[in-house]
Formats: structure tokens, sequence, C-alpha cells
């Protein structure tokens, strides 16, 4: 069975407040194990799934716009092209070169919109006075091995690229609020 873990957090559980923008904000330690048959390369995103964007506490209007995100997510973090031989991610390996599987590559989050760096991981940061919100690690086994995009590539182009190439997901979902 295709999984992702991490022990640091629990499935259905709280997020580290270490691996969160109130704290060091860095990756969470991620393994996997039971890649089908066939897997060439992984992918993995890190998503918001409660991103209220028509509130008006929004500052940020260009993402309110029709189609600029799939419902309410936010898009935290994405890299691809992780080569089949690796099966974890170290602790703080988003942004450290020496820490990042060869050929892996981050892409453009949305949190550019909010002046962040948009391509490395960033930790949950919900507004304060909601409830926690859902974030969901998702990884993809891929049967091939690059998916030849380039580090400005955003979130629904690279779900367009996925098409015909998945083979498997697991997935890893925790919560985080003020």
């Amino acid at each position: 069975m295709f999984s992702l873990t991490s022990p640091e957090i629990v499935e259905q559980g709280l997020i580290p407040t270490r691996y969160t923008a109130d704290g060091e904000n860095v990756l969470p330690p991620l393994s996997w194990s039971g890649a089908p048959e066939g897997a060439k390369s992984f992918a993995l995103t890190f998503i918001d799934l409660d991103m209220p964007v028509e509130e008006t506490w929004n500052p940020y209007p260009e993402i309110q716009k029709v189609g600029a995100f799939p419902g309410d997510i936010l898009v935290h973090w994405i890299i691809c092209d992780i080569p089949s031989s690796v099966t974890s991610l170290a602790e703080g390996a988003s942004g450290n070169s020496e820490l990042l599987p060869p050929g892996a590559k981050e892409l453009t989050s949305e949190l550019g919109a909010f002046g962040l760096s948009a391509n490395k991981f960033f930790g949950p940061a919900p507004p304060v006075g909601h409830r926690a919100h859902k974030y969901t690690f998702v990884l993809y086994a891929l049967n091939v091995a690059t998916l030849e995009l380039s580090p400005e590539t955003i979130y629904m182009d690279f779900i367009n690229a996925l098409k015909e190439k998945v083979l498997a997901t697991a997935s890893l979902t925790a919560y985080f609020g003020h």
C-alpha cells in the first residue's frame, strides 16, 4: 500500500508549530513506502484546503478571481521530478539544494500573491480567529521520470501535466489554527 508519513505529524492530528509560519516554517520530515511498480518519479504538494478566498479580510482581490484557485484552497508548496529511488525528504529540505534530491524541482505556489517566496515550502498560516485549517500533503507516484516543467509553473498547469501520468497517490492530512 502506497503511504506517506512523517515522524512529526500524526494523520488527522495537529501540525507542530515548528513547521508553521508561527514557528521555524521548515518542511517537516516526510517518508513514503509502497510505491507502485513502474514509478519513475514522485511529485508532492502541500495545500490549505480551507482558504476563505471570498472573505473580506483577504487583502488580495487578484486571488479571488474565478479560476485563480480550484475552490477554496491555497497551494503552499509544489515539488516534482523527485527520483524514484528517493523515499523521503529531510526536515528543512525545501529551499536547500544540499538536502533536496538531485533533479527535484520546486514549482510556483500561490504564496507569491501574498508577497512570500513562491518556490519553497511555506508552512500553515491561517488567519487569526479562524477555526483550524485542514492541510494536506499529496504525493503522486508518476510513470515518467520528469514532468518537464519550469520552476514558474503554477498549480493548475502542474495538475494538467499530471494527466495520464499518475500511478498512485498517498496523502497525509493534519490541522493547524490559532
